[in-house]
């Protein structure tokens, strides 16, 4: 009886061939890049694949990074065009802008004339523009107007039988397409109403006290 551990295999089996069960095959992982290519055949052959295989092989999502010069291209052309917004936005703001001036005379019947009353340098003259110049200011910028309003100073003092006249000269930026007496009603009832309020050291006659256009 012979050794069949000892009988060699023919040399044909040696070669590779389809029907051989023991034909050597290598361990290769099985190429799924066909499944992932266009058309119904490689469709259907990724779909049959198991489900765990199919989530290791889909295609990995890249992140697209901005480099930091694009960045700060990007921030600096932003930061352009909005200066560009606000400084067109201003001047055509500005552009219909007119500036109004008014003039103010406030009768103050507790300062008896001077000499240096005449002379805008004198320290009477500076004492009596501070006051009347804040109480102008004041009374503006808590009204409607305080966005209108600029400023007040005081030009000009003389003499009156009661004491005396304090001419001030009021400035306004009012839209050009504004009726400038229609605005002189308001700031006169504006600042009158604010003279009433006054409880400082001037007295004031407010009925006596105007406004005219200049």
């Amino acid at each position: 009886m012979k050794d069949l551990h000892s009988t060699p295999f023919p040399s044909h089996h040696a070669s590779q061939c389809d029907s051989c069960v023991f034909q050597p095959h290598s361990l290769r992982s099985p190429d799924f890049s066909r499944a992932l290519v266009g058309g119904q055949k490689g469709y259907q052959t990724y779909r049959d694949l198991p489900w765990d295989l199919q989530k290791i092989h889909q295609p990995a999502i890249k992140i697209r990074q901005l480099e930091p010069w694009k960045i700060a291209l990007i921030v600096l052309g932003t930061a352009l065009a909005a200066a560009v917004t606000i400084g067109l936005l201003v001047y055509f703001l500005s552009y219909d802008q007119k500036l109004f001036y008014y003039s103010s005379s406030v009768k103050i019947t507790n300062i008896h004339y001077h000499n240096e009353l005449s002379r805008q340098s004198s320290g009477r003259f500076r004492e009596l523009s501070e006051r009347l110049e804040r109480l102008i200011d004041k009374t503006f910028h808590n009204s409607i107007l305080r966005k209108k309003y600029i400023r007040s100073r005081l030009i000009r003092v003389s003499p009156d039988a009661e004491g005396v006249v304090a001419e001030a000269l009021l400035t306004f930026w009012f839209s050009s397409t504004d009726s400038r007496e229609a605005l002189r009603d308001r700031v006169e009832r504006i600042l009158r109403r604010g003279l009433k309020k006054y409880r400082g050291p001037l007295r004031i006659d407010v009925r006596a006290s105007t406004i005219s256009s200049k």
